[in-house]
């Protein structure tokens, strides 16, 4: 397998699977931290604006990680450049993220949320990183 075909089939596997782990998450802790039933529930339910958040960041994230075909390129085939290429521009839109989400103020929830939706992803795309590194050397 070339390392583009590698490189591109990471970045499906990657949002795919952490997307579904997320996902997963992200039910067990809505249920943990689920309202107690109102004698008049609301008529809307904001619940499913959280998951679509959670899909849609970890797509930008795998939109981001198209960076890392620069590695393919030979004026970044040094180690750092090649961490550069894979790793700068989703840690840089992830503390973007944190701050946007927080509005300065820190949560809980807040955390919770952001561990929920990038950690998933970010362990994978170290897992595919490493395997590229030892599969390419």
């Amino acid at each position: 397998m070339s390392k583009k075909k590698y490189i591109l089939l990471s970045i499906l596997k990657t949002w795919l699977i952490s997307t579904i782990i997320s996902i997963v998450l992200l039910i067990v802790f809505m249920t943990f931290t689920r309202e107690p039933v109102r004698e008049h529930p609301r008529n809307c339910d904001m619940s499913g604006l959280a998951y679509a958040f959670v899909i849609f960041w970890i797509f930008f994230l795998s939109i981001l990680s198209f960076s890392s075909l620069f590695s393919l390129l030979k004026s970044f085939h040094g180690k750092v450049k090649q961490a550069l290429c894979w790793f700068l521009l989703p840690v840089i839109s992830s503390v973007f993220y944190y701050c946007t989400v927080a509005d300065g103020k820190i949560n809980k929830d807040d955390i919770a949320l952001f561990l929920i939706t990038y950690l998933p992803w970010f362990g994978l795309w170290v897992f595919y990183y490493s395997r590229l590194n030892s599969r390419f050397k």
